[in-house]
């Protein structure tokens, strides 16, 4: 969610952690605190000067984790909500109540707020750094359309 800045993701998760020992026996469910948890990082996240996404340093943090150039780009293009609804959804796989406790949002707006992350994700994603399509996806892109297809799906399906 930090989109590589360590100082920035360490300092959130820290405050998180504290405020969730205060509340260590209203957060009995696992699922649940994780969610919780999450919700606070998010909300710390949102607050306060942050460096620009295209900061080398950011980048390199994240390439040292082993993510590519389009992983970086897609995220990059996406508010620090959109990429907590993509994480959470698509990576962490949250239930649907999850995720609008992490966004602090009803049902229909986080619906739609992991739709527009998706779509803004993968569009982005397909671009290489000139801004032209790519003509063909690569093996992560493809990975990321078809659970995005099947979390869709099963979206669809409720």
């Amino acid at each position: 969610m930090s989109l590589g800045n360590g100082r920035r993701a360490e300092q959130a998760a820290g405050e998180a952690l504290a405020a969730g020992g205060e509340q260590a026996a209203a957060l009995r469910h696992p699922e649940r605190a994780a969610a919780w948890l999450r919700a606070r990082v998010l909300r710390s996240l949102r607050g306060g000067r942050h460096a620009s996404v295209s900061d080398p340093a950011r980048w390199a943090a994240l390439a040292s984790l082993g993510v590519a150039a389009p992983v970086y780009d897609g995220m990059a293009a996406l508010s620090v909500e959109g990429r907590a609804a993509l994480v959470a959804s698509a990576i962490e796989r949250f239930d649907a109540i999850d995720v609008e406790t992490i966004l602090g949002a009803s049902p229909v707006v986080a619906r739609r707020a992991v739709a527009q992350a998706r779509a803004g994700y993968l569009t982005a994603a397909a671009k290489p750094s000139g801004g032209e399509a790519v003509d063909r996806p690569g093996p992560l892109a493809t990975r990321v359309r078809d659970v995005a297809n099947r979390a869709m799906a099963s979206e669809a399906t409720r």
